[in-house]
């Protein structure tokens, strides 16, 4: 999913626009519009829920256009692991789940008879995951992976990066800091056309310009 995503030619901040996050920010989601690169959902929270596209509360966090039940399995972030939770068929590396097991980099997954995605833990320097999408099935709003986010999320061109961005030559950090999402770089960065000296708080809205690209956080309501 590459293009433009409509940001313009100026980095405008959305009118509006009000601090994320607080004191606790488990169970916040935003999107992320990366230009030439694709869309990413990111998840903050310690629990993420994977199911189908029931409407009506509670809807999955990732609510995914398949014949899944509403709150399929949950994704969860515990100490310095992962572990799936089902609450319907799932397998995970080929076995079927029995309420819950532990996740590990590159595990596949299947949900039902065929959504199937990869768990990925592209560096040990972060408690970071992404789930990528191997069948075809997509959320309703389609991204092309989902962060499940710890602490800090890196973009950028290594293999280590959270969301790879072949394109570019520096990485930008995104990361958590006094219950607010915050980004860093150390090339120029401008966030919302403000020169991001040091770390800069995001809000929703927000785009962060650098010398390789742009990108735009949207709060997911």
């Amino acid at each position: 999913m590459q293009g433009n995503f409509g940001l313009g030619n100026s980095a405008t901040p959305a009118t509006g626009a009000v601090a994320l996050g607080g004191a606790d920010m488990d169970g916040e989601r935003y999107i992320l519009w990366i230009d030439r690169v694709g869309a990413f959902l990111l998840c903050l929270g310690e629990r993420v829920s994977l199911g189908g596209p029931v409407s009506g509360p509670p809807a999955a966090d990732v609510a995914l256009l398949a014949n899944l039940s509403r709150q399929h399995a949950e994704i969860v972030r515990s100490g310095e692991g992962y572990y799936l939770q089902a609450a319907a068929a799932a397998t995970v590396a080929g076995r079927m789940v029995h309420e819950q097991t532990n996740l590990a980099d590159g595990n596949e997954i299947q949900l039902g008879e065929s959504v199937k995605l990869q768990f990925r833990l592209p560096t040990i320097i972060s408690g970071t995951a992404r789930l990528d999408f191997v069948s075809d099935h997509r959320p309703s709003r389609a991204v092309d992976a989902v962060v499940l986010m710890e602490d800090t999320c890196i973009l950028g061109p290594g293999a280590d990066s959270h969301i790879r961005c072949s394109g570019w030559d520096h990485t930008i950090l995104l990361h958590r800091s006094s219950g607010q999402l915050c980004c860093k770089s150390r090339s120029d960065i401008y966030v919302d056309n403000q020169h991001a000296k040091s770390s800069m708080p995001l809000t929703d809205g927000s785009i962060v310009t650098s010398i390789d690209g742009r990108f735009r956080l949207e709060a997911v309501q």
